[in-house]
């Protein structure tokens, strides 16, 4: 991986992460988030495995097999959709039933 796509993937797990742990841990969301986020626990996870899923696309830089590039670059992508899925999910009112 070139260090212009390494650097900004760097960047934005750790602003994914340092979002998710803060709203994890105090339920603080950023400004233009709060009036969309419903569920502020599930927000901050969801921001932690997106951050998982940029640390992991970083990590396949590392490997020299194509085959491990390929499978660890696939399975980061999955992982940042189930992190944009749990952002949708967390943006919805709870059902009271």
């Amino acid at each position: 991986m070139s260090w212009y796509l390494a650097v900004p993937s760097v960047l934005l797990a750790l602003l994914f992460a340092a979002g998710g742990v803060a709203a994890v841990r105090t339920g603080w969301v950023l400004p233009w988030q709060r009036r969309h986020v419903h569920r502020v626990r599930l927000f901050g996870w969801a921001q932690l495995v997106i951050a998982a899923a940029f640390a992991a696309k970083v990590a396949t830089g590392l490997f020299d097999d194509p085959g491990a590039d390929a499978g660890l670059g696939s399975v980061s992508l999955l992982v940042l959709l189930g992190g944009f899925g749990l952002m949708v999910v967390s943006q919805r009112p709870e059902s009271n039933s």
